[in-house]
């Protein structure tokens, strides 16, 4: 039979914050400058007519970067081969002339395309300080 190992709780200060400080990490990606951001945004435009859809967003997103990041963390696989895993179409690109081949899942294409939208955004960010 199997017998179950488990770590002891620190009882020092530097041993809870080493125990703290991944938590912290994922908490800030969770919730980012872009929800501070976005939310304020939204709710000085349009008031609370869409509140629940900033509350469904933050649940959401919350759901699903934890899930990815235990399926990660459960399968030796990053997030992106995950993606790649999900059934349905799959599109390649070919660069003759780059002799480069590129081939993914739907969902891939559909980050790659939301990546490049993002460095444009941060883009236009930093040329608006500038």
């Amino acid at each position: 039979m199997n017998e179950t190992t488990y770590q002891e709780a620190p009882k020092d200060w530097k041993g809870i914050a080493k125990q703290l400080g991944p938590g912290l990490i994922i908490s800030a990606n969770i919730v980012g400058s872009g929800e501070l951001i976005v939310t304020t945004k939204v709710g000085a435009d349009v008031g609370f007519i869409l509140l629940w859809f900033i509350i469904l967003g933050c649940i959401v997103k919350v759901f699903l970067q934890v899930e990815l990041g235990r399926y990660a963390l459960t399968h030796g696989k990053t997030t992106l081969q995950a993606m790649d895993a999900v059934p349905g179409p799959r599109f390649s690109l070919i660069w003759r002339w780059l002799n480069l081949r590129a081939e993914g899942s739907w969902l891939v294409w559909c980050w790659i395309i939301m990546f490049i939208a993002t460095f444009f955004q941060v883009s236009g960010m930093v040329g608006g300080i500038a």
